[in-house]
């Protein structure tokens, strides 16, 4: 549904990258399969917790901020 516009930053980018370690798959979870041969899969355990004004005519976030990442 877009991109945040706030609310990451190097340190967050840090913290999520630990967190999702924890949770790495050998293969994608998808039913349509994706060809990135350099992409790591994890599992689906974790929401992002995204806050936002509005969503536009074409579905997408209008002003959206990262609020962090919760564990299913």
């Amino acid at each position: 549904m877009g991109k945040v516009g706030t609310g990451w930053d190097r340190t967050t980018s840090g913290k999520i990258r630990k967190a999702l370690e924890t949770v790495v798959s050998p293969k994608a979870k998808l039913t349509k399969p994706i060809n990135k041969p350099k992409v790591t899969w994890v599992e689906p355990k974790f929401y992002a917790d995204i806050e936002y004004r509005d969503i536009t005519s074409d579905g997408l976030l209008r002003a959206s901020s990262f609020k962090g990442l919760t564990r299913k």
